[in-house]
């Protein structure tokens, strides 16, 4: 289940990422990066992960591959909130994939850093 985060801005999208993603969650959650990515450009992205288990079935997995590979290329930062350490590494092994998104790894006691770090203004 994807749940929009209170403090999102209009390009500074935050989103919790909790149990199985369902197809309903992309339907949701695509449109409004869409557009915020058509009105801004870029965009920078919050993600908290709360005991995510997965995809509900394949057709969820591919809507998270299209989003991987279109509108996550116009992210210019992404914040990562999990208490999870190996979600950690997971960020660094994305890295060399995601050459134009610069990354962050913070813990649920760190989300107002992350906020702060995905939020700021910062030259392009």
């Amino acid at each position: 289940m994807f749940t929009i985060l209170d403090r999102s801005s209009e390009n500074c999208i935050g989103f919790k990422v909790s149990g199985k993603a369902q197809k309903e969650d992309y339907e949701m959650l695509l449109p409004k990066l869409d557009e915020a990515i058509s009105a801004y450009g870029k965009i920078n992205l919050l993600v908290l992960l709360e005991d995510f288990a997965g995809w509900e079935d394949m057709e969820t997995a591919k809507m998270d591959f299209k989003f991987g590979s279109h509108q996550y290329r116009q992210v210019e930062r992404c914040a990562f909130v999990s208490e999870k350490h190996w979600q950690s590494w997971m960020v660094k092994i994305m890295n060399p994939f995601t050459r134009h998104t610069e990354e962050r790894f913070f813990e649920p006691g760190q989300i107002e850093q992350a906020w702060d770090w995905v939020c700021a203004e910062h030259p392009s």
